[in-house]
């Protein structure tokens, strides 16, 4: 293989690198403003079901809570991509440093799909569940903080 042929090969790899961060970035980005949308019609919605006196603000204040952890833990995980890309060089992704991150990484956001879910369908009687899977989403992404904190 000449120079040249090595040189295309490496800036193919590192585009397709790019455009795969860049790709989870984006769609954090986009979900991001999409639960700042969500959480407006959850206060939307609250408002009418207090005037409706379907039950108290306290009954749904757990909703606005949910809408909140969902938004600290989108806006983590689109800034996860950016260090994973930008990484140590010396840090090679199969190490078991980086493969420990992208696990931790990989549990945020599949908790965060679940809550995201939790919210949509969540009634009054929800509370337990939904306070669960906010805690269970909030230490994740704690763990994953530290994860970083850990490693830089």
């Amino acid at each position: 293989m000449t120079e040249i042929e090595t040189n295309r090969t490496r800036a193919r790899e590192y585009l397709q690198r790019y455009l795969f961060y860049y790709g989870r970035w984006e769609n954090h980005e986009r979900s991001l403003r999409l639960e700042e949308r969500h959480y407006k019609e959850i206060q939307n919605l609250i408002q009418s079901k207090l005037q409706a006196h379907e039950g108290t603000w306290i009954d749904w204040q757990h909703l606005l809570s949910a809408g909140e952890t969902l938004r600290k833990c989108r806006y983590t995980l689109k800034y996860t991509y950016p260090y994973a890309y930008y990484r140590p060089s010396e840090e090679n992704p199969a190490s078991q440093t980086f493969a420990l991150f992208e696990y931790q990484q990989g549990l945020l956001e599949a908790e965060v799909e679940a809550l995201s879910w939790s919210v949509a369908k969540a009634e009054i009687t929800d509370t337990a569940g939904l306070m669960h899977q906010m805690n269970i989403c909030e230490k994740h992404r704690r763990t994953l903080i530290q994860e970083f904190y850990n490693n830089v």
